[in-house]
């Protein structure tokens, strides 16, 4: 640990007294003993991932944002199953008045609303790991905020950017992949002796079952995270049937904010940053008429002794 330190950046402090290394006496020995093992894993294969933006100013949606404390933060993820419900009620009911008055004081477009509504009711059910919906709030109004407007000016009325997700589901070569990886990992582990002896992997079924309860998964709540997780749990411990249950017994999914070093809020920041155009960068502009991909020639520099590139 002293000498990797330096080289990765780890704050290490020299200890007083002597490493208290984990040596056991075996059969054939005394020998040092693997006290934990550690593995941060990515998701499997996966389906693209969707995403669908709204602006919604309808007073069933800003209560919505109010009745599950979206005004604390000013943003509000919706994901469980009675969320998504409710999400759902509000997009049939406002589908019905538009149906009934075409030109009343609704303001949101009839064509988001017909996708919010197709997309919610997929698959005829909401298991809360495949689709969500999140809100924010924009006190001004989502195109000023964007364009940089000034609120004194023009009086502006507040608005909720409502962003729907969903898709980036887990595939069936997902979670072959996670299956085997789980099996991978039951090889690190001794074969025994006795029956168990010559079978790679047979060593950790061999272990009692109160020991397999130091087994500890954790996962974020993507959907596609949560069933790579499962899958893994199934490989690496042997187990038969379906995901679900294995999901709901072994996985640990609530919660699990700060599990990394990098939260999403400052990830979000930089990625903020990164997309707001900065005045020092030359926008470049193109004229339609100097690109034509059958005749046209590309433009180029008068005074550039090379002739200029032609588009074949």
């Amino acid at each position: 640990m002293r000498e990797l330190a330096p080289q990765f950046q780890i704050p290490w402090s020299i200890p007083t007294e002597a490493e208290d290394i984990p040596i056991v006496p075996t059969t054939s020995g005394t020998m040092m003993e693997l006290r934990c093992v550690i593995a941060i894993i990515r998701h499997g294969d996966r389906t693209p991932k969707q995403k669908m933006k709204m602006e919604v100013t309808h007073p069933r949606f800003f209560a919505l944002f109010e009745k599950h404390g979206g005004y604390k933060t000013g943003k509000l993820k919706l994901k469980r199953p009675e969320q998504l419900q409710e999400v759902l009620d509000i997009t049939r009911l406002l589908l019905a008045e538009l149906e009934k008055e075409p030109g009343g004081e609704i303001e949101e477009k009839t064509g988001k609303l017909e996708q919010l509504k197709s997309v919610l009711e997929m698959y005829g059910h909401f298991s809360g790991i495949n689709r969500k919906v999140q809100l924010t709030y924009y006190p001004h109004g989502v195109k000023a905020s964007n364009e940089g407007q000034d609120p004194q000016r023009e009086a502006l009325t507040p608005s909720l950017l409502l962003v729907l997700k969903w898709g980036g589901e887990l595939t069936p070569d997902g979670r072959v992949q996670a299956e085997e990886l789980g099996r991978a990992f039951r090889c690190m582990y001794p074969g025994g002796q006795g029956d168990y002896a010559g079978f790679p992997g047979c060593g950790l079924l061999r272990l009692h079952s109160t020991f397999r309860h130091d087994l500890k998964i954790y996962a974020s709540d993507e959907g596609r995270v949560q069933m790579t997780a499962a899958a893994f749990a199934k490989g690496l411990l042997a187990l038969e049937g379906e995901l679900t249950p294995i999901l709901v017994q072994m996985v640990k999914s609530a919660n699990m904010n700060g599990l990394l070093d990098s939260d999403s809020d400052s990830l979000s920041s930089c990625q903020h940053r990164v997309k707001t155009p900065s005045e020092d960068v030359p926008q470049v502009q193109y004229l339609s008429s100097d690109l034509n991909p059958q005749s046209q020639s590309l433009a180029h520099d008068q005074h550039s002794p090379l002739p200029p590139a032609t588009c074949n």
